[in-house]
C-alpha cells in the first residue's frame, strides 16, 4: 500500500507540490489531478520516491525509507525524466529497460526474443516515439513489469498523448488486475469523463491522516539504475537525497566518529 503523507515539493521559485496526501491500495488505479505539468512530474518522482519531498512522507508499505519505495515503484513516462526518447528505436528502450532488471545477467530475457513473445515486431524498427501512444503506453507498462520486486506504478501523464482516455484507462485496469496486483497511480490533467475509480487532487489533505508506521530497513544490494534523481530538470531546490525521509523536529542522535565503509553503504 502506497501511503503519501502531507507530501510538499519546493522549487527555487515556487511551491510545485502543496501538502497532498492520498492512500493507494494494491490492485488498485488512482487518479491525482494537478496542474500544470511540472506539478505532475514533482509529484510523480516524489511518490515513486525518485525524490524526496520537501516535507511530508511517502510510504510503500509499513516503511517511509524512499530506498524501500523506490526499490517497489516504476516512474513511467515522465516528460524530460524517462519518457522515450527520439532518437531511440523500439528495440533499443527494449534492450536498455531489460538490462536495467535486478539480476544475473543471463536470467535476463534477450531483447529480441522478448519483443517477438510480446508482440512487437511489427514496430521494433520504428522510432520509439512515432509508434501508437496506445502500443508504447504498453510496452513500458510491460517493461517495467520485468522487474520483480516492482508491486507500483506511477505514471505521469498519460492523458497527454493523442488517444482516447478509455485506451489509457483500460491498459492500467488491465495492469490492477493482474495477478500480480500492481498498485498504480496515473497523475493527470482532468478527469476521464466516465471515471468512477478513487480520485485526489494537488493540495488535498484527508481528514484524518493515515498513520505511517515506523520505517523496516530492507536489506538489500544495490542495483543499477537509470533513474536518479532528477531535481535538476525541474528547478527544485532541495538537498541531497537521502536513503530515508527525514524525521521532522526529531534531535539527531549521536553518530560515531568514524564510520564504517558497511555504514555508508546503508
Amino acid at each position: 500500500m502506497l501511503i503519501a503523507d502531507s507530501v510538499t515539493v519546493k522549487g527555487r521559485h515556487e511551491q510545485l507540490v502543496p501538502p497532498t496526501s492520498l492512500s493507494v491500495q494494491r490492485g488498485e488505479v488512482h487518479l491525482v489531478v494537478a496542474d500544470p505539468q511540472i506539478s505532475r512530474t514533482a509529484l510523480a518522482l516524489a511518490l515513486s520516491g525518485r525524490m524526496q519531498p520537501t516535507s511530508g512522507a511517502v510510504a510503500w508499505g509499513h516503511s517511509d525509507a524512499l530506498k524501500t519505495l523506490r526499490r517497489h515503484s516504476a516512474l513511467l513516462d515522465s516528460p524530460e525524466v524517462n519518457e522515450p526518447e527520439s532518437h531511440m528505436k523500439v528495440r533499443d528502450v527494449v534492450g536498455e529497460d531489460l538490462a536495467l532488471v535486478p539480476g544475473p545477467i543471463w536470467r535476463k530475457p534477450r531483447a529480441k526474443k522478448w519483443i517477438s513473445e510480446h508482440g512487437f515486431d511489427d514496430v521494433a524498427s520504428d522510432w520509439a516515439d512515432a509508434i501508437d501512444p496506445a502500443r508504447r503506453l504498453e510496452l513500458q507498462l510491460l517493461l517495467a513489469a520485468e522487474n520483480p520486486h516492482v508491486e507500483l506504478l506511477v505514471l505521469d501523464s498519460p492523458d497527454r498523448h493523442d488517444l482516447h482516455d478509455e485506451l489509457w484507462m483500460d491498459l492500467l485496469i488491465e495492469f490492477a488486475s493482474s495477478p500480480r496486483e500492481f498498485a498504480v497511480v496515473a497523475i493527470v490533467s482532468d478527469i476521464p469523463y466516465d471515471w468512477d475509480g478513487p480520485v485526489s487532487y494537488l493540495g488535498s489533505l484527508p481528514e484524518q491522516p493515515e498513520e505511517i508506521a515506523d520505517p523496516i530497513e530492507e536489506e538489500t544490494p544495490e542495483e543499477t539504475s537509470s533513474e536518479g534523481f532528477v531535481q535538476e530538470e525541474l528547478d527544485l531546490d532541495l538537498p541531497e537525497p537521502t536513503s530515508q525521509v527525514p524525521v521532522i523536529d526529531q534531535p539527531a542522535s549521536e553518530e560515531p566518529a568514524a564510520e564504517t565503509s558497511e555504514a555508508k553503504d546503508n
